[in-house]
């Protein structure tokens, strides 16, 4: 009888531990959506639409800035405070969310153009797909905000943001900022 109530006991801890782990792991995914939006389609070009990022891709940026390797005072707060089943969760969330297509409005033909050959010099298909929908550790490009692109872009080159890699300081090597925002340009407007 001892060992039945000690067992029911036990039960009743796990089923409430694990109801108590999904309302702040849904908390913890509702701060991702306050800034990122609901679908993982930022408002603010700034921040970095997320929907449909490969699930390795969101594991390690969480993982950098939970450890500090990547800087951004809000995203470092949030991080902090993350459990690796946890950076897995989201990382997985993040994953199904829909992909942002690409931006919609006129073209500029000649801009379009310049940032697909620099895209190709750069080699940037062999690492995130002909498509650039990214894979693995490697982040999805099509559809991403061009002011978060020209920015990450300009991290890499000081040395700011890290990739799993050195790849991307390599890639970026001896590109100016026009560069940046010609490659941007395209990546936003590209269809996969």
């Amino acid at each position: 009888m001892f060992a039945r109530r000690l067992a029911v006991g036990a039960l009743a801890v796990l089923v409430l531990t694990t109801a108590a782990l999904a309302d702040t792991l849904a908390d913890k995914i509702a701060q991702c959506a306050a800034c990122h939006g609901e679908n993982g389609r930022s408002a603010d070009p700034r921040i970095p639409h997320i929907g449909g990022q490969p699930k390795l891709a969101v594991m390690y940026q969480l993982f950098f800035f939970r450890e500090g390797r990547r800087k951004s005072e809000e995203m470092n707060a949030i991080a902090k405070q993350l459990t690796d089943a946890e950076l897995d969760a989201i990382a997985e969330h993040v994953s199904r969310l829909p992909a942002v297509g690409p931006v919609t409005d006129a073209v500029d033909q000649a801009r379009y153009q310049r940032g697909a050959e620099i895209a190709a010099g750069r080699h940037c298909a062999s690492c995130h797909n002909p498509d650039y929908s990214g894979r693995q550790q490697m982040p999805r490009l099509a559809g991403q905000n061009e002011a978060y692109t020209v920015k990450a872009l300009q991290d890499f080159r000081t040395g700011a943001r890290i990739g799993t890699q050195a790849a991307m300081a390599e890639a970026v090597r001896g590109l100016t900022d026009a560069d940046f925002a010609d490659l941007a340009y395209f990546l936003a407007r590209v269809r996969p």
